[in-house]
């Protein structure tokens, strides 16, 4: 388990509302944590939608309703959880932010695409960027349990929290695979021209590698042990388009990585070629902070 912290649920009341708090509820009772399913009333939106002006007497009526139609989601969706239900007023990104900080939460599960565009939504995107904790990007089109996860790991210290959070948010008898990527072992070499020491050197490289998944995994074998699992060590001088072509063989619903500055995989994909993952990616993502 990561935390015993509270896991926050961000809906927008929509269809995609379900989902969210399904998921949410599922890691939760994985974790321990307490569950608070929140909705977040913008007045800007409501100036939109009403037109300019719009009065407290109005504001007060969304907000009511806004509460009377989350409570009933939440009991619907997070059935067998404890839920606190919360509607907040003002500018969604930084309500999440502030709610994160006060209830020292753990993770924030949100939706991830923008309805119009099919892409990653902006709040989404500054939440990811912004929001101090683990944060659940779900797509719309991901309403089932996750059945095929992967977790990629650099094998830093943020490698266990990212086993740890593929192991919560995975469904009964989901498929995880945990993925490395190595640059190659014997590269600037032609493979046929190898003397024996450089032949030797590779390998030993390989087998360390090796050596350090299994120290990483060593942790959680027996959580492991019910899910069909395998770790993978792959090697590749562009790590990125290697765990993005894994991903896409495998069919995952859900990637875990890290999202620490000191991480690869976190420099990878949110400081490179994460947009094209993030942005336009149909699969789910769970950023880790550590």
């Amino acid at each position: 388990m990561i935390s015993s912290k509270p896991v926050i649920a961000g809906v927008d009341l929509s269809s995609s509302s379900a989902g969210i708090l399904r998921h949410a509820a599922h890691i939760a009772r994985a974790s321990g944590s307490p569950l608070i399913a929140v909705h977040v009333v913008d007045p800007a939106r409501l100036s939109q939608h009403h037109g300019s002006g719009s009065s407290a007497a109005m504001l007060t009526d969304v907000v009511k309703r806004s509460e009377e139609i989350l409570t009933r989601l939440a009991e619907t969706h997070a059935a067998g959880s404890v839920v606190r239900s919360v509607v907040l007023v003002g500018r969604p990104t930084e309500q999440f932010r502030q709610l994160v900080d006060r209830e020292h939460a753990g993770l924030l599960v949100i939706g991830a695409n923008d309805n119009k565009r099919k892409r990653l939504g902006p709040i989404a995107s500054r939440c990811v960027r912004t929001v101090d904790c683990d944060v659940l990007l779900l797509r719309q089109a991901t309403s089932a349990d996750f059945r095929k996860v992967v977790a990629c790991v650099d094998l830093s210290v943020i490698s266990g929290s990212v086993i740890g959070r593929a192991i919560e948010a995975s469904s009964e008898g989901a498929e995880l695979d945990i993925v490395h990527v190595m640059y190659p072992a014997d590269r600037g070499c032609r493979t046929e021209m190898l003397d024996h020491d450089a032949k030797r050197g590779a390998e030993e490289s390989r087998e360390s590698t090796r050596r350090q998944m299994r120290r990483t995994t060593d942790g959680f074998r027996e959580a492991l042990d019910t899910f069909v699992h395998e770790t993978r060590i792959l090697e590749s001088t562009t790590p990125s388009v290697e765990l993005t072509c894994h991903i896409g063989d495998r069919h995952a619903d859900l990637v875990v990585l890290g999202t620490r500055r000191h991480s690869q995989i976190g420099a990878i994909f949110l400081d490179t070629n994460a947009e094209r993952l993030l942005h336009a990616a149909s699969v789910s993502v769970l950023a880790v902070r550590v």
